[in-house]
């Protein structure tokens, strides 16, 4: 479990750093465009179809990285108040949804990314299909991040529950006292 744990650590990382450099060159790409406009009254004819698939991979990473730092939104008032049992079991639940929007993420981002291949971006020339890439990638990772935190939680259920055996056994103390 600790290798896949470094593994999916090595991913987020990676995704993180692809996550700031696209932000980056979306901003350069949207300032150059700017100036070049008012600045010396003609555009960059790609920079909106191009700013517009880095924004479409940014946010796809960003879900990704979401599920791994539980940065979604999510209602923590109610669990607070819950007792442990009732916690763990929605938090369960949450990992299972996960990973349920995962599969279907991923399912379809192949299909659209398929369909995506047959025309082409008009300012670029690219593959319509890179607008879809990301879904069924970041699927994926959606799907691992969930499937490592449900394990942990299975984990500590069942430390938990065995904990909780051990509490309830006769602690077997000396009787010849």
């Amino acid at each position: 479990m600790k290798g896949f744990k470094k593994y999916l650590d090595k991913t987020f990382n990676i995704a993180l750093i692809l996550a700031m450099v696209l932000l980056v060159v979306m901003v350069i790409i949207v300032f150059l465009n700017v100036v070049f406009r008012y600045g010396f009254n003609s555009g960059i004819r790609w920079s909106e179809e191009v700013s517009l698939v880095i924004v479409i991979w940014f946010t796809f990473i960003a879900m990704a990285l979401g599920v791994k730092e539980n940065l979604h939104i999510s209602i923590t008032l109610l669990p607070k108040k819950l007792p442990r049992v009732i916690n763990d079991t929605l938090n369960f639940i949450k990992y299972v949804i996960e990973m349920g929007i995962g599969s279907i993420l991923f399912y379809y981002g192949i299909k659209l990314t398929m369909n995506g291949a047959r025309s082409k971006l008009p300012a670029t020339g690219i593959s319509n299909a890179i607008n879809y890439l990301v879904v069924p990638i970041a699927a994926f990772f959606i799907f691992l991040y969930a499937f490592y935190y449900l394990t942990v939680a299975l984990k500590d259920f069942r430390r938990l529950k065995q904990q909780k055996g051990e509490q309830a056994a006769p602690t077997g103390g000396n009787q010849n006292a």
